[in-house]
């Protein structure tokens, strides 16, 4: 799971997933990034970031490798020398604590820059080679393109209107109701995942969420999700 550095989400993580987390069958990872960055910085990061990342594959003896082959051998060398959690000795017995020890991602987003990576969970009986895989996969596109969907076909959850004198906001779409706010996330939530597809990078056709999570290997329709027994 991947989420922003909000205590809330992980300690609700922790609780529903408290079997799986015990078992190392779960992960949390936090992203976190510098909102205060504008695009234009952003981007710059964004470039400064690719040439640091040739200029060390060349050094280290990495040629003829993508970008995102640079940053795994990159980022693994960098987790052989840093863990996420530190070691507490008590009564005899050595236990694991999360020692929000955060690492750089190595390859910065275009449109966030640099950000950094934590987890919460223990990931100590895994490789170098294994963390750096799934810390390449650790961002946040997902989850900001649905808060994006969520703005723009929830009327009732978007920002309050600037007035036209510009000193002061307009609520007239606000909810007043979390109730039903929690009915209408619910209901997007759904569409989103099983009826709106749509076409990533690595993609060569159009595919919902639910079909790259391999839950199913169809698009639904709206009539699929109503009258589904």
């Amino acid at each position: 799971m991947i989420t922003d550095d909000d205590a809330s989400l992980y300690n609700s993580f922790f609780r529903v997933f408290s079997k799986e987390v015990s078992l190392g069958e779960a992960h949390h990872f936090i992203t976190i990034v510098d909102k205060s960055k504008s695009l234009q910085e952003a981007f710059k990061e964004y470039q400064e970031g690719r040439k640091e990342l040739t200029a060390w594959g060349i050094s280290n003896g990495v040629v003829d490798s993508s970008i995102s082959r640079v940053a795994y051998l990159k980022l693994k060398k960098q987790l052989e020398n840093h863990t996420f959690h530190t070691e507490i000795l008590r009564n005899g017995k050595t236990y694991r604590k999360w020692g929000n020890n955060k690492i750089t991602h190595p390859l910065p987003s275009i449109d966030q820059g640099w950000y950094n990576v934590d987890c919460t969970s223990d990931l100590s009986s895994y490789e170098p080679k294994q963390i750096a895989k799934m810390i390449l996969q650790v961002i946040d596109k997902s989850t900001n393109a649905f808060l994006q969907q969520i703005r723009r076909r929830l009327n009732i959850l978007e920002r309050p209107l600037v007035t036209a004198r510009g000193d002061k906001k307009s609520y007239i779409y606000s909810n007043f109701n979390p109730q039903y706010a929690q009915y209408a996330v619910t209901i997007l939530r759904t569409f989103y995942i099983f009826c709106l597809p749509y076409r990533s990078s690595n993609d060569e056709q159009k595919l919902t969420p639910a079909q790259r999570m391999g839950l199913t290997n169809k698009i639904f329709s709206i009539q699929d999700i109503l009258y589904f027994k």
